[in-house]
């Protein structure tokens, strides 16, 4: 991580934050909807991202690849109707879904990894880091998060397309568990939600 005085990133391991505090009390436990205090920040000039800034953050990062996923899907279905191979649209349903998950999967990895953050997170100066020394995250770690955070959502996305009223009842659940993901930010100190601890990463907030 690009240590808070300025400088060269920190490698991974580096040790140059501070001991992470402990969990909030009560954690991931149920305990009402009131949010946990939050963490002071790992370093100087450094804090733990809040939830308004993320979904922000993450409402920016939706724009963009919708726009992208929409030009895609508009240029598919154009050749399918010019072609007159209608009854491909399932087909061709099921790999736009699956254009849409390898193309979240693509966009989150490599700007996590390259730049620490993804697009919308860099405009709100926001950084997805390794959660113990606020190194750059490594691909199978930026995997793993992107997994948790999109895997479900993506697997409906496919799968909707394929199974019908089942795959409604999908999305639905997909919905419920970004709707768990967003509790468990808003529930522990440092702002790490379920996929976080799983990939055992946090957002951080430049503060200069």
């Amino acid at each position: 991580m690009t240590d808070p005085a300025g400088g060269p990133p920190a490698p991974q391991g580096s040790g140059n934050w501070q001991t992470p505090p402990p969990p909030a009390p009560g954690g991931f436990q149920p305990g009402g909807f009131q949010p946990a205090p939050v963490a002071a920040g790992p370093a100087p000039g450094v804090a733990y991202a809040d939830l308004t800034n993320r979904i922000i953050a993450a409402v920016i990062d939706g724009v963009i690849l919708w726009v992208v996923w929409a030009v895609v899907a508009g240029v598919v279905l154009s050749g399918i109707a010019l072609s007159g191979g209608f009854g491909m649209l399932l087909i061709v349903g099921v790999v736009l879904g699956v254009i849409w998950a390898v193309g979240t999967a693509a966009y989150f990895v490599y700007t996590w990894t390259t730049m620490r953050a993804s697009p919308g997170q860099k405009i709100l100066k926001l950084e997805t880091v390794n959660a113990g020394d606020g190194a750059t995250l490594t691909r199978d770690q930026a995997i793993k998060r992107w997994a948790f955070l999109f895997g479900p959502t993506a697997a409906a996305t496919v799968l909707s397309n394929v199974i019908g009223l089942v795959g409604t009842l999908l999305s639905l659940a997909a919905l419920g568990y970004i709707i768990f993901l967003v509790y468990t930010i808003s529930k522990d100190s440092r702002r790490q939600g379920f996929h976080d601890v799983q990939a055992s990463t946090v957002v951080v907030k430049r503060l200069a």
